[in-house]
């Protein structure tokens, strides 16, 4: 096992700390479990929005907008 220091904006932060309480885990579990979701998950999961389309953001995905791009990828 690996040990580095990240650092998050404020808004992921918060989102991570809430999934993580949420789920009874550490913020460093969360975080683990969280990139390898999105590491090695199939890009086509079910209940996921694809969010790029090869040249870019598909229609109606908005990059600077960082908590609508979080709901997507969570399913809400």
């Amino acid at each position: 096992m690996h040990r580095t220091t990240i650092n998050l904006d404020e808004g992921v932060y918060r989102r991570v700390k809430r999934v993580a309480e949420r789920n009874g885990e550490s913020m460093a579990r969360t975080i683990e479990s969280l990139l390898k979701s999105a590491l090695y998950d199939a890009p086509a999961a079910k209940g996921r929005v694809p969010l790029h389309g090869g040249n870019g953001p598909n229609r109606g995905i908005d990059i600077a907008d960082r908590d609508a791009l979080y709901e997507l990828m969570e399913g809400r």
